[in-house]
Order: structure tokens, then sequence, then C-alpha cells
């Protein structure tokens, strides 16, 4: 229905009609009265008194306000808004030049729009609403300087509360191509308003806008002159400097506002969000924690408490915290539940895991803490326990059938039953034919199983189905370097895929084994460095421990490949490097 749909602010005129059915001698301030009431329910603006003309409710106007009001119920919306538009215009009544408007907006005719505000704006010269309604059509249609003096008034009337109309101005600005020109228009409004933070805010992010750095700069001085340690200006100024500068210098901005200014809760969240995204955990997880010391029932600041204390291995801090989250009410209380699962499984405490992960009831945690408890089962030697579990799991979507072939053929993988993995894959691929992951997972098995024929198969079936899949590009041509001497071939699919993941560690090793091959001892050496300065997994030191001894520099070789070693004990990689040169 038009009216169930037009979400306007004013009551429909209908039930006005009905009055005027029973009453044929009714005059327009039945209307009045009956609107004005419906406004005050609303806690809407009501029409200024003295801008209501007094007329008669005559045939013709009945006429047209039942005609427009039927049309729009009919979807007729250009009839409904030209009815109300000429209406608008022959009765001066501010009511129908609202109405008007709000129907020329529902319809999506800025035209008319615009003519029907100015009625509005013009018969309701003190009609906040109606200003605010005309102003923003005019921006909208790029008449700035039309739309002043308009916005000058509400300005003007609002004082020195207009802090907030200061604050939205970027949003209702921010379209406009001409980026100058709203620069001075802001300028221009914030004039009588300079001691006001929020008008220097509106300046500087104009000033961004129009590429006037220094103009913005200035700006917040002015607003941090005027109101010390004002949140909004400081996330500002942050935001240009994240822009412009290395996140280091926004870690030393946000650190020296927040030795000044202690209690800046939204200062001390962002600077915690960016040294997560730096990967500086432990100061992080601080910051967290002094937010949380301030709002102690918050249930998602003890959240990412929990979570950076898993991330830092401690999780004795992270139970603790976890534990908090559902007793706060988190709103999601299987999020904190399947981590808690996970808390317990790095502490290989498999009984209390499973229990949390199997408290998990619903929702995008349900089914990968399934998984997570087939997992356990495998690790307990009870391998077709976890398969019937997988296998009874329910997968709605082509995605959670997929992790499940996935998580099945990973079980067997990890029992070194390669060829049953294999098996289950080749099953799921039977029924999701065109699946990358699954292609890539059963490319991995094949190559457990010394099949290089079935690895390049899938490989390239996955390659020609998805053309920028990087680590199929790099398996491939890692498995060429490594297994035949097609060394030209496996540095070109090699270079291909670091063209597409170029700060991917595991391709640079790909790349700096190839070049091994291709006996090119110095370029292998630095790219390996590279590879393992991003990323010092066991195999990637075993790759660069062996060029090391080729290049004939064995101590520090042996050194560097027992330090691994040790770090890693479990690697065949580096155990088979060790034993092949060291005597």
């Amino acid at each position: 229905m038009f009216f169930q749909r037009l979400k306007l602010r004013s009551q429909s005129i209908l039930p006005v009609l009905l009055v005027a059915l029973l009453a044929p001698l009714a005059h327009m301030s039945v209307w009045a009265q009956e609107a004005n009431g419906s406004y005050e329910e609303m806690g809407e603006e009501k029409a200024s008194p003295g801008s209501l003309p007094p007329q008669e409710l005559s045939a013709k106007v009945f006429y047209q306000i039942l005609l427009a009001e039927i049309a729009g119920q009919r979807d007729r919306l250009n009839l409904a808004v030209n009815t109300y538009l000429d209406l608008a215009r022959t009765t001066k009544d501010p009511r129908v030049s609202q109405r008007a408007t709000e129907v020329a907006l529902f319809a999506q005719n800025p035209k008319a729009a615009l003519e029907a505000s100015r009625l509005w704006a013009t018969q309701d010269p003190e009609s906040d609403r109606a200003r605010q309604t005309l102003s923003g059509l005019l921006v909208g249609e790029g008449k700035l300087s039309e739309a002043r003096p308009y916005l000058e008034k509400m300005l003007a009337k609002a004082g020195m509360q207009a802090g907030s109309l200061f604050m939205n101005l970027h949003s209702l600005l921010s379209r406009q191509q001409d980026k100058k020109g709203v620069l001075d228009l802001v300028e221009t409004l914030a004039k009588p308003f300079a001691q006001l933070p929020e008008a220097q805010y509106a300046i500087a992010l104009a000033a961004m806008d129009a590429d006037k750095t220094e103009r913005a700069k200035t700006a917040l001085q002015q607003a941090d002159q005027n109101k010390p340690g004002w949140e909004p200006g400081a996330l500002l100024q942050a935001q240009m400097l994240q822009s412009t500068k290395t996140p280091q210098a926004v870690i030393l901005f946000y650190r020296n506002f927040l030795e000044k200014y202690p209690n800046s809760q939204q200062v001390r969240l962002m600077y915690a969000r960016l040294l997560v995204d730096q990967k500086i955990y432990e100061t992080a997880r601080e910051q967290f924690e002094l937010i949380l010391k301030n709002a102690p029932g918050n249930p998602e600041m003890s959240l990412a408490v929990g979570l950076l204390s898993m991330e830092l291995k401690d999780f004795v801090t992270a139970e603790k915290h976890m534990k908090n989250v559902l007793a706060l009410g988190y709103r999601d209380p299987d999020m904190p539940r399947y981590y808690l699962g996970q808390i317990f499984e790095e502490r290989q405490e498999w009984a209390a895991a499973m229990e949390w992960y199997t408290k998990v009831e619903s929702g995008d945690q349900f089914v990968p803490a399934r998984m997570r408890v087939a997992a356990i089962l495998s690790k307990q030697n009870r391998l077709q326990e976890a398969r019937d579990l997988l296998h009874s799991l329910p997968a709605d979507t082509e995605q959670q059938k997929t992790l499940l072939i996935q998580a099945d053929a990973q079980l067997l993988s990890e029992s070194k039953q390669y060829q049953g993995a294999y098996d289950a894959l080749t099953e799921g691929l039977a029924k999701l034919p065109k699946s990358i992951d699954l292609l890539y997972d059963r490319a991995m098995v094949a190559d457990k199983l010394n099949r290089l024929d079935l690895l390049e198969s899938d490989l390239r079936k996955l390659i020609a189905l998805k053309p920028d899949h990087a680590h199929a590009y790099n398996a491939l041509g890692y498995s060429l370097a490594d297994r035949t001497n097609r060394y030209s071939e496996a540095l070109e699919l090699i270079q291909k895929a670091a063209a597409l993941a170029p700060d991917d560690p595991f391709i640079m090793d790909s790349l700096g084994w190839v070049q091994y091959r291709l006996n090119k001892l110095t370029e292998s050496a630095q790219t390996l460095k590279r590879a393992f300065d991003r990323q010092p997994d066991p195999e990637i030191a075993a790759h660069l421990g062996e060029v090391m001894w080729k290049q004939g520099r064995e101590d520090e070789a042996i050194k560097f490949l027992k330090v691994n070693l040790t770090a890693h004990p479990d690697s065949e990689a580096l155990r088979d490097v060790v034993q092949r040169y060291h005597h």
C-alpha cells in the first residue's frame, strides 16, 4: 500500500476526508485541528499558526485531495505528485506544500520536491523542517549559494547549540563535486561560530575533501584550542595522519594524546584497534584492559581482551575473559563458547574442549565446533567415530558441504590414510565438480601419494576455473621444480604466482627454490632470506640452510639449521637436511 510504503512523519489526509464527508461545510480549520493533533502525538512540528490561511474546503480542493490520495494508493505517483503540487500552488497552505514535498520525495521526483519545498518554506518561514528539507534539496541540486541563507538561518536559530548541525554538515555536502565551493560555504557558515570546535571540525572535513591539508590542520588546531582534548578532533587528526604518514606516526600521536587525556575512551579504542592491525598484541591488550577497567560491564571489550590473550598464548587470561563475556550476557553466546573450546584444545584438555564445543548450539559456530570435536576424537584414535560425526552434520549450502568434505579428508590424511583422503575428495568432487577448494586439496593429497600426474591434472583444472588462484600456480611450479627438471616451466608458473601475491612468503620460498634448481645461488639465498624473515617456517628454513651449504657457508648453515630444528623438532624437512649435511 502507498501509505505503508511512504514513511511520512505526518498522517494521511484520508481521516480528514472522513470528517469532510460527515460535515460538508467543514472549513480548513477542522483539517488543522485533526492534522496538528496527530503531529502532537508523534512529537512533530506544528505549522506556525499565522501561516495557516483561512479557506473553505471547497469541492475542488476536496476532489484534488481525494484524487491525489487514491492515485498514491494505486501507485500512480506522477498523478499524485502533480495534483498535490497544483493544490500547494493554489491553496498556499504549508501543510499541503509539506504533503506535496513528501509525496514528491517518495516518488523520487527531485524537481517537483524542490518546487514544493520552496512553497512550504515560503508559506511557513518559521518551520525548521521546511528549511532543512529545502536546504537539503538545494544542496542535492548543487545550488550551494541558494542553500546558504536557509542553512545560516537554521544555525542562527540554534545559536551556540549549533554543534550537532555542524557535525552533520559533511554528510549533507559530501557528494558535491565542487569541493572548493563546499569549503567556501562551510567557512562562511562557521564564521559566527569560530569558538565552536564542531564548526572547526566541519571546516577541517571540507578542507580535506578539497585537498587543502594545511587548512584542515589549522582548523583542527583551532578546535583543540577551543576545547582541549576533544575526541572527535583528535580522531580526525589521526585519520589525516593515517593517509599521509606511517602507522608508527599515528601510534605515536595516539600515545601522546592519551598521556595528556587518559580518559579519552574513543581515542583509546581506535589506538587499540590500530595496534591489533599492526600485530602489536601485548600493547593492544593493555589498552583494551584499560577500556574495560572504565567499562567493566562491556562484553565487547572483554571479548577483545580474551582474543588478544589467545593470540599471545595466555590461555589462563583468555579463559577468564571468555567466561566473563558469557556472564555479561553477550548477544551471541555461542561465540565465546567456541573460543573456550579452542582455549582448552590448545591446552590439550580434550574433555573440557569437547564439552565447550558441544555447548555451541547454533549459528555460524555450530558446524565448526562439531568439526573440532571430530578432530579431537581423531587425535584420541577414534577416527571412525570422528568421521561418523562429520557425516551426521547438516550442510545446507555448498560452502558447508565443501568444509565437511575437506574436514573428513583432513582426518584421513592426518592419520596417513592418503588413499582414503584422495577417495573422499574424489567422492566430494563428483557432487561438486567445480569446487576450487576440493580440487586444490585433492592435488595436495596426490602429492602425498607421489602422483605428480594427478597433482598436475587437478591444478591445471583449477587454474582453468580460477586463473587468478596464486597458490595453484605456486603449488604446480614448486612441484615441477622439486620433482622434475622442467625448471623453466616451473619458474614461469611461480613468477605468475608472485605477480598475483607478491608478499606471500611461501611463494617467495618456491621462487627461491626454483632459483636454486637453476643454480642461481646468490639470488636464491636472497629470496629465501626474505621469505624466512616474513615467515620463519621450518620448511623455508630447510631450503635456506641447504642453499647456504651449497654456497660454501657450511658452518653458518649447520648452525642455522640446528637452531631451527630445536624450535621445530617435529620438522621432517629440517631433520632431513641436517642428516644429509651434518656428519
